[in-house]
């Protein structure tokens, strides 16, 4: 911390306010969760900072002499939006999930699972997958969040086309 203070300018600010992120905010404790978080991250940078500096100062705005404000080295930015197609956006989520995976996630030691049943026939292996298919259906049903704290929820659906490239 002291070390960190001592830094000159925003650096400070930035340095930690990244830790509170990565240690309590936006913790990713999932693959799945770091997906999502570049995913967002993608978006505030490359989106919606760009539309509030845009918002601030617009294309068309000019100084106290009159001259364009984006002129000279200030090149006037434009905002991306996220674009599936776009394999570059597709990299950058791909690469910064993997980052924040890899910083953040931990991944737990394989435990084998207590209960192993040798199987002998094709019948015995279908009743067996029947069982944990039930208790896993059981299971599922007793972790799903209620109706009522679900009432709320909003999904976005995609169609998805197996030959749609």
């Amino acid at each position: 911390m002291e070390r960190t203070l001592k830094l000159a300018g925003n650096q400070p600010l930035d340095v930690l306010e990244t830790v509170k992120c990565f240690t309590s905010d936006d913790r990713a404790e999932t693959f799945e969760h770091c997906v999502m978080w570049a995913r967002l991250y993608l978006e505030e940078q490359y989106h919606n900072q760009i539309s509030q500096l845009l918002y601030n100062f617009s294309p068309a705005q000019v100084t106290s002499t009159g001259a364009p404000f984006w002129s000279g080295p200030k090149c006037c930015p434009k905002p991306h939006n996220f674009d599936l197609k776009n394999p570059m956006h597709l990299d950058y989520v791909v690469a910064a999930a993997n980052l924040r995976a890899f910083i953040c996630v931990q991944v737990p030691e394989f435990i084998p699972k207590s209960e192993v049943r040798t199987v002998v026939t094709d019948s015995e292996a279908q009743e067996n997958n029947a069982i944990t298919d039930m208790d896993r259906l059981s299971q599922l049903q007793k972790e799903l969040p209620s109706s009522e704290e679900l009432k709320n929820l909003k999904i976005q659906i995609v169609a998805f086309e197996k030959d749609d490239d």
